[in-house]
């Protein structure tokens, strides 16, 4: 396999995010972090296991960007909240996360949730097609035995030829940006990346991201989280 193959299997294509910048316009259709802006009539904020509220993380509508996974694909709005208390439990999150996903958004009413203690921000959406996973994240092990040949065979290097630009943001599709050695059940797809943003004030750990992963199959979410 030539190394100009090799980037079209591994490219893939996603939806990375800018924070901020421009004048919002809370119309139906912006996305958000640190706040959630629309939501069904009569829905509350979302209680993790210890009984506590979440806070409302980030709003993405899914249904207006130039890309989506196809698994999400019948998804217009992707809803995050997180518990206060999530590093309690890294290893395993669920009970310390909502993800609220709407298939329409014709019944969506407009709503102010803000998370405390951070600034909330607008995401202007750019769809990119050349995101590459991690040298080891996740990537198929096929793929990653034609990469050491060429590297053994043609004295190529990863990341000066292959993985040339960092999409390590917040973003849908393409590959979880990982910081740490990571991998995912293969049932389920990366949809979804939050990451550290200092304009926000979020920080994730220490400088870290989440990952969330859908099966759609089973309408079931999976979430990660690594960090330096």
């Amino acid at each position: 396999m030539t190394l100009e193959e090799l980037k079209k299997k591994l490219m893939k294509k996603a939806v990375i995010f800018q924070t901020g910048g421009f004048r919002p316009t809370n119309e139906l259709g912006e996305s958000w972090i640190g706040a959630v802006k629309w939501k069904l009539s009569g829905e509350e904020l979302p209680t993790d296991e210890d009984g506590e509220e979440m806070l409302p993380l980030a709003s993405i509508f899914t249904g207006y960007l130039d890309y989506v996974p196809e698994e999400i694909s019948g998804i217009k709005l992707i809803n995050v909240f997180v518990s206060k208390n999530y590093q309690r439990n890294l290893l395993d999150l669920n009970g310390y996360f909502s993800i609220r996903t709407y298939n329409s958004v014709e019944e969506l009413v407009p709503c102010d949730w803000t998370c405390e203690g951070l600034k909330s921000y607008p995401l202007k959406p750019e769809l990119v097609e050349d995101d590459m996973p991690q040298w080891d994240g996740g990537m198929d092990p096929d793929l990653e035995d034609a990469v050491i040949e060429l590297e053994n065979s043609d004295g190529i290097e990863y990341y000066e030829d292959l993985h040339t630009k960092d999409y390590s943001m917040h973003k849908v599709g393409g590959y979880p940006a990982y910081i740490q050695s990571g991998d995912w059940d293969k049932s389920f797809e990366f949809v979804l990346q939050i990451s550290s943003d200092d304009k926000v004030g979020l920080n994730i750990v220490d400088a870290g991201s989440f990952y969330f992963f859908y099966c759609k199959d089973a309408d079931d979410w999976d979430i990660q989280c690594d960090f330096f």
